[in-house]
């Protein structure tokens, strides 16, 4: 497959209401089956709230695909965020507690916190990217990278002042560095226990941070 795309025949476009079935199609090959937070606890796969989450945002005309020939070989999903988003985010950690997608979003509302992005860059809103996906098979030629500055382009198109992205695992943390965003905050998986000291969320290696990263545009 690798073989036969020629890397400057993709295009990039923004993803419709319309394309979201295949979108979480494509996403669940080739995002959900690696990504930290989901292999990282039971069960491996996604809860429906996280899905109807990801695909919540395509309406907001922030998520992009990557196409060769009709089909999907790249994919971000992003959207908008406010000053109140961590206290939103443990709300419904509270509210899903006793889920994955509550476990989940339980480690994302303390990164958030931490982040501290919107008293830190003097916003009032962000865009921030919750899922990037590259087919397997295509890995390696920079079509992420692609993704991520599209969608920075997108952000300051609509307005957004910060680009923001918790990054789960070392290969988008990686990407983020090379594209010139700002470390703000590392999270040790380590650091997420329950009550009783037990870590909730355990990915594979070589992952061991969430690091949360920005770009002001």
């Amino acid at each position: 497959m690798s073989a036969s795309v020629d890397i400057n025949d993709i295009e990039i476009i923004v993803a419709t209401p319309d394309d979201s079935e295949r979108l979480l199609k494509f996403l669940h090959v080739h995002y959900y089956r690696e990504e930290p937070l989901t292999v990282g606890c039971e069960p491996p796969e996604p809860d429906a709230a996280d899905e109807n989450f990801l695909l919540s945002n395509v309406p907001h005309g922030t998520c992009l695909m990557a196409m060769h020939e009709g089909r999907i070989v790249g994919a971000a999903v992003a959207g908008p965020k406010m000053p109140d988003e961590a206290d939103h985010l443990f709300e419904e950690a509270a509210h899903l507690a006793g889920t994955k997608w509550g476990r989940i979003l339980g480690f994302l509302a303390i990164a958030e916190r931490d982040a501290n992005v919107f008293q830190r860059y003097d916003v009032n809103k962000a865009l921030h990217v919750h899922a990037i996906g590259v087919d397997s098979t295509l890995r390696g030629r920079r079509i992420g990278e692609r993704l991520v500055t599209a969608l920075a382009a997108r952000g300051r198109e609509l307005g957004y002042p910060v680009f923001t992205a918790d990054c789960t695992s070392v290969y988008s943390a990686r990407m983020m560095k090379r594209l010139g965003f700002e470390l703000l905050n590392r999270l040790p998986y380590t650091d997420y226990v329950d009550a009783v000291g037990q870590q909730l969320i355990k990915p594979p290696a070589p992952h061991e941070f969430l690091e949360t990263y920005a770009l002001r545009l």
